[in-house]
């Protein structure tokens, strides 16, 4: 009997994830989260706030086989709010803590962000899983360069635990309703006048499949993990039937505050990615761990918009 413990599962790749594994006759799934969960599932949940101990203790009940941890950094830094110093990597030192102190966890899947790379004009055209990020990083990526760092240093500590870290491109999708696919679905999309960024995305459903196939086949290391093909900001736009509205920076970043008062917010690390964009390299995702996404990146856009090939 796999006993599987799920961070994040509030959000909708935590819940649509739970739902997924929870129906299988070998898997028991224990839940937390500091949010109320937006999908429905039968899962045991536990609202924890998951920078406190009680988590920790709450680990060390389960005695899980395999850990999942989607919320691997605070909800308010992913969104470009302040969070305390003490905050900003939610529960990493409770959480991983506890695994150290379990014999039973024998897989760590991790979430991360392709963000971590951030979004700097001197980055080279395509990213791997070593480029060093250059510029100054935001909230959001020194966050999940903290948490990669503690990951990788546990890891380093228990050689026979398997340490999985799945950096994942922008989730878009019709449903996943994150900041960038609220941004990327207005009817009028405020744009950086001058600039057209390079973007890569994963499927909303991609993203689920990822994590299930990571419990499922457990591969040591870190991966980016993108839908294949590419697509620049003005080309998603006209396939999505959106109209652009080109704007000079100071006007863009007023427009993006603008968004942030009805609860699209446009935090650091989206408002480089919408500059400079970001393309990452796969070739591990498809080779070492073994994942081929189902969707393009092109097949992605239009189903996130409704649309299909024959339509656009």
């Amino acid at each position: 009997m796999e006993r599987i413990f799920v961070t994040g599962a509030s959000t909708w790749t935590g819940g649509n994830f739970i739902r997924r594994i929870e129906t299988r006759n070998d898997v028991e799934v224990f839940a937390v989260d500091d949010h109320t969960p937006r999908i429905d599932f039968k899962a045991d949940f536990q609202q924890l706030s998951l920078d406190r101990l009680a988590l920790a203790q709450y680990i060390l009940e389960v005695e899980p086989t395999v850990v999942v941890h989607l919320q691997s950094v605070q909800h308010r830094s992913e969104e470009g709010r302040n969070a305390d110093a003490e905050e900003r990597i939610v529960g990493a030192l409770a959480l991983f803590g506890a695994i150290e102190r379990l014999t039973s966890v024998r897989s760590v899947v991790v979430k991360s962000d392709t963000a971590i790379y951030g979004a700097s004009p001197r980055n080279p055209s395509v990213l791997s899983e070593t480029t060093r990020p250059q510029g100054r990083p935001s909230r959001y990526q020194r966050d999940l360069l903290e948490m990669e760092r503690f990951i990788g240093e546990t890891a380093g500590r228990h050689p026979s635990t398997t340490f999985t870290t799945l950096r994942f491109a922008p989730i878009f999708g019709p449903q996943v309703a994150n900041p960038l696919s609220r941004y990327l679905t207005l009817p009028l999309v405020p744009t950086l006048m001058g600039f057209d960024p390079r973007l890569q995305f994963i499927h909303e459903q991609d993203a689920v499949n990822a994590l299930v196939h990571a419990i499922d086949d457990p591969t040591p290391g870190t991966f980016n993990v993108a839908a294949d093909g590419q697509m620049y900001l003005s080309r998603v736009l006209r396939l999505g039937r959106r109209l652009p509205q080109p704007l000079p920076g100071r006007m863009f970043d007023a427009a993006l505050r603008e968004l942030a008062r009805v609860s699209i917010p446009a935090p650091e690390h989206l408002k480089g990615l919408l500059k400079n964009g970001r393309i990452t390299n796969t070739a591990l995702m498809h080779t070492t761990f073994g994942f081929d996404p189902s969707h393009t990146c092109r097949q992605t856009v239009l189903n996130a918009y409704g649309l299909t090939d024959d339509a656009s």
